[in-house]
């Protein structure tokens, strides 16, 4: 029943699936429950305890197995952007893609220059270093209730208009006494965009902007606390909008110190200004919207845009194989259930 109706959760309800069901000699009933919460389908994540019940005359004996999901990463995790429809790359520009492809479920126009491999539906004009996967399968993008998902679980920051020189962390937030444990803050615009320069994060930062532009500017350094979080996700568009990759965020020219007790750096803080940071973001990075990459940016992990993505300026994207291997929470799909080692028992009423 559950490896031939993909729709099992939907269909069979939470308790007896089968109530005397002839067999031999005797009858069984099959019974299916969730022991999370007695809800089979409210989450493909959750656990399955199967119990039969057969019975011959007085004689009756009964089995329970536990089922568990078998959960596995997004194909797109394996990529340092993924895309799900156009392409494009500028007149001039230039995006660097090392230890995974550029990838699209879409076409690649390339009037500038890709450097790395390369999987879409079709290129025009080729024109890339690397090797290319033409047309390659396509590869599914997290479900838009994703975003929702980390938003709910996340500590809210107000909006007062554009973020600039700030450093936000698990133990550290500006605008309030209230810190998040998971380093998890959401930003509700209000339906506003909103520029983000001369600042750090180091967690999970969720920008709810429906069609509108979030854009980085300057100098930033991103990156997530938790390892099966992602570093940013934003419900509308993305500009990055970095200067130089060699131009760092500096406490120095800010007067800030970016690094204090609530959100270190590589494990230290202190209470000086005058430490320096790459200018880059490192981890899970998720577009909703589209996203523009101008100007010279650098990124550490993975891209995931569900619209069109412009390529106008000078962009590295280094790939973390950590996100395919572990991936963030939230960033898998089910394909399938199995059952739990050693979860055979007989049981009794």
């Amino acid at each position: 029943h559950v490896q031939q109706n993909p729709a099992w959760r939907s269909t069979w309800p939470n308790g007896v699936w089968l109530s005397s069901q002839p067999l031999g000699d005797g009858h069984f009933t099959l019974e299916g429950v969730d022991p999370s919460d007695n809800l089979l389908n409210d989450s493909v994540y959750e656990p399955l305890v199967l119990t039969g019940t057969g019975a011959v005359g007085p004689a009756r004996h009964k089995t329970r197995v536990t089922l568990v999901p078998v959960v596995e990463p997004l194909e797109a995790l394996n990529t340092c952007l993924h895309g799900s429809g156009l392409i494009t790359v500028a007149q001039g520009a230039r995006i660097t893609v090392v230890g995974a492809p550029l990838s699209s479920n879409g076409s690649l126009v390339n009037n500038g220059t890709v450097d790395g491999s390369v999987e879409v539906q079709s290129i025009h004009p080729v024109g890339t270093t690397g090797p290319r996967t033409v047309p390659a399968p396509s590869k599914a993008l997290p479900d838009a209730a994703v975003i929702t998902y980390y938003a709910s679980k996340g500590t809210p920051i107000p909006f007062t208009g554009n973020i600039d020189n700030y450093a936000l962390g698990p133990g550290c937030n500006p605008w309030s006494a209230v810190t998040d444990p998971n380093g998890l803050y959401v930003l509700n615009t209000g339906g506003n965009a909103v520029t983000i320069q001369n600042t750090r994060i180091f967690g999970t930062l969720v920008i709810l902007a429906p069609n509108k532009t979030v854009t980085l500017d300057g100098a930033v350094h991103f990156q997530n606390y938790r390892s099966d979080f992602p570093v940013l996700i934003v419900q509308g568009n993305l500009v990055i909008n970095c200067s130089s990759a060699n131009t760092p965020l500096s406490e120095v020219a800010n007067a800030k110190n970016y690094n204090p007790a609530g959100a270190p750096y590589e494990g230290t803080y202190d209470d000086d200004a005058l430490d320096v940071y790459p200018n880059e973001i490192r981890g899970l990075v998720h577009v909703q919207g589209t996203l523009n990459l101008q100007s010279t940016s650098r990124i550490v992990g993975a891209v995931l845009c569900n619209g069109a993505v412009t390529l106008s300026g000078v962009t590295t994207i280094v790939h973390n194989p950590a996100l395919y291997a572990c991936p963030p929470d939230g960033y898998t799909f089910v394909s399938g259930m199995q059952i739990s080692p050693n979860s055979w028992h007989q049981t009794v009423d």
